[in-house]
């Protein structure tokens, strides 16, 4: 009776022990989608706002041409929106159907950027564990320095607010308003 006591103990403190060492891996997908009746598409990440455990990792799958991911640092030439002691990254272009992972071990709210797209909004907001550090602020800086364009106001929208994402763990594109996307001084715009 104590070796099967022993044993189911055993197991169990394996099975706990493993389970806190997975990690998961999540998938992005990055896309230039044609608006009907507009001439220039929608560049962005799908979801858009993403809640992952630190030690996971993020799969950015390029489904169309040109994308990048790249952390708002000062060393990248913008304002720091990672939490204090994350390195600056950048992902190379990523060919389309190709793909670039990054595993997040700081907790704190991540905010990327696609290089070629930025300026059309093409950022997500990544939320790691908790909700703190410089990513958590609004952003108010909409020239290239800052949060470029409609940057800052897709980032600024509630449906991107870290505690939503927190909340809901997922935000689709969708879910940020068309304001929003169309930037600063656009009609309709921020």
């Amino acid at each position: 009776m104590k070796k099967v006591a022993r044993a189911v103990t055993v197991a169990t403190l394996l099975a706990l022990t493993f389970g806190a060492l997975a990690q998961t891996t999540h998938e992005v997908e990055m896309i230039i989608e044609p608006v009907e009746g507009q001439m220039v598409p929608q560049f962005y990440f799908e979801p858009a706002g993403l809640f992952v455990e630190p030690g996971d990792t993020v799969r950015f799958v390029a489904l169309s041409p040109h994308h990048t991911v790249t952390a708002y640092h000062p060393l990248q030439g913008k304002p720091q929106r990672v939490p204090d002691g994350v390195e600056p990254f950048s992902s190379p272009m990523i060919p389309v159907g190709q793909t670039w992972e990054y595993t997040f071990t700081v907790p704190g709210v991540y905010d990327v950027w696609c290089g070629p797209h930025e300026s059309y909004g093409m950022v997500m907001r990544i939320v790691v564990g908790e909700v703190s550090g410089p990513g958590a602020e609004p952003s108010h800086d909409f020239s290239p320095e800052g949060t470029y364009g409609a940057a800052g106001t897709v980032l600024n929208d509630p449906a991107l607010d870290p505690l939503n994402i927190l909340e809901l763990r997922i935000v689709s594109w969708n879910d940020v308003s068309d304001e929003a996307k169309a930037g600063p001084g656009a009609p309709g715009g921020h």
